[in-house]
């Protein structure tokens, strides 16, 4: 049996709509002609920023999540606007969370980090030559700034103290000499 490039969507409803994403159900048919439905939840595209203070420490960001329901080490993250290209979104979004710029900005890879049930696309960057340059944080959020050698990030992704997916592929990329400059 050969694999169809797509399914059919025959019907899709929406579900939920709200602020940051909207739920649908797609009734498709397959390849193979079953019919089946589908949950999608549609999300807009992210950035992901990896900011290296220096070859060996990474910058990273403490916060709640409430979804997860604890405290998470992540790297820099967020939701491009509407129009926004991604590099810009990533040096928006550093300086939001982090209070820093960034003098050179590195396109790493982008993917989809839940194919199965959602649409959102994500875009890594690594930035060095890093230089304060604040932008005020959205109003919602409640960041801290932790410094780690990359070393001491693997050791916490070991430990099951980084949790966070998107944070631990951009570790072990740099990590892995993946994206250096």
């Amino acid at each position: 049996m050969s694999i169809d490039q797509s399914d059919i969507i025959i019907r899709s409803t929406i579900r939920f709509k709200g602020q940051k994403l909207t739920v649908r159900e797609d009734e498709i048919r397959v390849s193979n002609g079953i019919i089946s439905h589908r949950e999608i939840v549609e999300h807009p595209e992210v950035v992901v920023i990896i900011p290296m203070v220096t070859p060996s420490e990474i910058l990273l960001i403490q916060q709640y999540r409430t979804a997860a329901g604890r405290l998470m080490i992540e790297v820099p993250a967020g939701v491009m606007e509407p129009g926004e290209i991604p590099i810009d979104a990533a040096l928006r979004e550093l300086r939001e969370e982090t209070a820093f710029g960034a003098k050179r900005l590195m396109p790493l890879f982008s993917g989809f980090p839940t194919p199965g049930f959602c649409t959102e696309y994500m875009h890594f960057f690594v930035a060095s030559d890093l230089y304060l340059d604040p932008l005020s944080p959205d109003a919602d959020e409640v960041i801290e700034s932790v410094k780690l050698p990359i070393f001491e990030a693997v050791r916490r992704i070991q430990s099951g103290e980084i949790v966070d997916l998107k944070t631990i592929a951009g570790i072990f990329a740099i990590q892995s000499g993946f994206g250096t400059f």
